[in-house]
């Protein structure tokens, strides 16, 4: 239980960071911005898809629910 909760932070910490780098993304007022300006919010956003990410890695591995692409198919013996 303690797991799941740690997951659902994870994930809302991730929302909040993406969110928070969008805004900043939209907050930008320079004359003439080139990519230096727009590099921080960017790495913000990106860490925060990174957050949610691991919170669904962590939430598959305690349901213990497998990606049918990813799940081992059985090899018939001929």
């Amino acid at each position: 239980m303690k797991t799941t909760i740690l997951a659902y932070v994870i994930a809302l910490g991730g929302v909040v960071i993406i969110a928070l780098g969008l805004w900043g993304l939209f907050q930008r007022r320079v004359a003439e911005p080139g990519l230096r300006d727009y590099i921080p919010t960017i790495q913000t956003i990106a860490v925060g898809l990174i957050g949610v990410a691991q919170a669904l890695r962590l939430l598959l591995l305690i349901w213990d629910w497998q990606v049918p692409l990813l799940a081992p198919t059985p090899v018939p013996l001929a």
